[in-house]
């Protein structure tokens, strides 16, 4: 199995968990998770990055074209996370007693290990 499968769908895996966990808490809201936050569409480019990964001969990297367009779609998706970690910064930020939540967070570092297992698949030729 090339290396660069699993971490995919890894990260993958860990960016659909993260949905699950909250984002931000605020005092008289509770707390807000992924879905309610509206995080769910950095999942969309996500899920053809891993029928990519899920696809072809597995001791081998994915073949260059949908490599490069499953670098370009973990990239989009990672720009989505990072845009929603600063809407729950800005969000806990006005409101007093808020916390910020670890969602964000695990939704980025996962968006990131997908998008450096998707170039390391990509850029690399065993």
């Amino acid at each position: 199995m090339h290396p660069s499968r699993p971490i995919v769908l890894a990260g993958v895996g860990f960016a659909a968990v993260s949905m699950l966990l909250p984002f931000a808490s605020f005092m008289f809201i509770g707390s807000v998770d992924g879905l309610s936050a509206d995080a769910w569409p950095a999942l969309l480019p996500l899920t053809v990055v891993a029928l990519v990964a899920l696809t072809g001969r597995w001791d081998l990297s994915a073949e260059p074209g949908p490599a490069v367009a499953a670098v370009a779609l973990s990239g989009a998706s990672l720009i989505f996370a990072l845009v929603k970690v600063a809407d729950a910064v800005v969000a806990v930020r006005d409101a007093p007693g808020a916390t910020l939540g670890p969602g964000a967070w695990v939704l980025t570092a996962a968006v990131m290990v997908t998008t450096g297992g998707s170039a390391f698949g990509a850029f690399s030729r065993s």
